[in-house]
């Protein structure tokens, strides 16, 4: 009796333990043996719970489901063919945590003669999971497989049953993802690095500085720019059109309220007054849509301030006040003597070029007077490599113009038809 006795405390004590570790299920991966534990609320079933050790010498696929995933009952009627077709070899059992009484009307009202574990709880803590469908696969009382629904096909399941393994994309679930966060911000999904494409729009931002930044990786094309203006946003997309003249204060028509989308002039970027007509944009695209990275900007600032203040900005030939670079009658060509392009710039208020495109020129000089009332337009017609000295810090353009009368060059006001950058407020 005494042996007896203390077996009884042995059993009493190991009890609890039993239960101990029932609760605290380990969760399972490919390769992992299966615990024989038990399948309960089985419907459609001769029995309403089963062993795993019950299907031994089957393939086993628990399908995860519920009532509300299409992608799940859409599935029903194909591994409904599948569990016919391989009748005894295959044994497809569906799961869910939904309770046994909708699932059992649920059957009923669609006749599906698949069976179900109900109410589960137990079978998601061993193969946990964030979404549905999703299938286990145990062949000889090892997980073999962990996949979505598109792979459990005949093919798949004939090639199993040979003893085979077939090549199937593992199905994993990220679940440190949260729905309700952006993508990727603080690694929800993945990481900055797996980007591809992607433009975003904020506020304005402390502590980041202003103005913008573009940069060139291996893989990607970038870009940013930070606490600017609707103005100056659009600018800076003509930058990467291939129009980059548009850029200049004077090439661009700002046809919209001011008031109304533009910060007080007398109010610097950082007061709060000022603040809410500042943003950062940032724009990512593959190495092969640098090209068309300006165009990409240029339709999400309509897109964003269209919504926002009735914005579209577009490119339209316009007639308008300039400031005509021609040739006067002493005009000779300026055939330059050296042998090798040289820029010097030891005295800081000229600049000498030597052998230098006058189209490189003519941009310097149509980017000195970007803020002037009317822009420079080159109507010269020369296309050559010249000579040329010229002083950069000459506020005065008619002064500068007069600097250019020994190269048989000048700068005369006129109008003239070109391309100019519009932004209308359309309402």
């Amino acid at each position: 009796m005494k042996i007896i006795h203390n077996m009884a405390v042995i059993l009493v004590c190991a009890l609890p333990s039993f239960l101990f570790a029932q609760d605290k299920i380990a969760p399972l991966k490919i390769g992992d043996p299966v615990p024989d534990i038990y399948l309960e609320n089985i419907v459609n079933y001769h029995g309403k719970t089963a062993r795993f050790s019950d299907f031994k010498g089957k393939l086993l696929i628990l399908d995860f489901w519920a009532t509300w995933c299409r992608p799940c009952v859409e599935a029903i009627p194909r591994f409904e063919q599948l569990q016919r077709e391989f009748s005894d070899q295959l044994q497809i059992m569906m799961v869910t945590s939904l309770p046994t009484s909708s699932i059992v009307k649920f059957f009923s009202e669609r006749k599906i003669s698949l069976p179900s574990v109900t109410g589960d709880q137990k079978l998601s803590k061993l193969f946990p999971h964030k979404y549905v469908p999703h299938e286990v696969w145990i062949q000889h009382g090892k997980v073999v497989a962990i996949t979505g629904e598109a792979e459990v096909t005949a093919t798949n399941i004939k090639t199993l049953l040979t003893e085979k393994q077939p090549v199937m994309p593992e199905k994993k679930s990220n679940f440190d993802y949260d729905l309700t966060q952006p993508l990727l911000f603080n690694g929800n999904g993945g990481q900055a690095t797996d980007l591809l494409y992607h433009s975003v729009f904020t506020g304005y931002l402390d502590g980041i500085g202003g103005g913008g930044v573009y940069t060139d990786s291996m893989s990607r094309f970038k870009i940013r720019a930070l606490n600017g203006t609707v103005l100056q946003f659009y600018q800076m997309a003509m930058r990467f059109t291939g129009t980059r003249e548009l850029s200049r204060n004077n090439r661009c028509i700002p046809e919209f309220d001011m008031q109304e989308v533009l910060p007080p002039t007398d109010v610097p970027a950082y007061d709060a007054a000022a603040r809410d007509f500042y943003y950062c944009y940032e724009l990512i695209v593959p190495m092969e849509l640098k090209d068309q990275a300006g165009e990409l900007m240029l339709e999400d600032l309509n897109r964003f301030f269209g919504t926002l203040y009735h914005l579209r900005g577009i490119i339209e030939k316009r007639t308008v006040k300039c400031w005509a670079l021609r040739k006067t009658e002493a005009f000779k060509e300026l055939v330059s003597p050296y042998p090798t392009p040289e820029v010097i710039s030891e005295d800081p208020n000229l600049l000498v070029y030597r052998k230098q495109p006058f189209s490189k020129f003519y941009q310097i000089l149509a980017g000195l007077y970007r803020n002037a009332p009317f822009p420079v337009i080159d109507q010269t017609g020369i296309t050559s490599e010249i000579d040329i000295t010229f002083p950069i810090g000459e506020k005065d353009i008619r002064k500068f113009s007069d600097s250019l009368e020994s190269y048989g060059l000048h700068l005369v006001q006129d109008t003239c038809r070109i391309d100019m950058l519009v932004i209308k407020q359309l309402k």
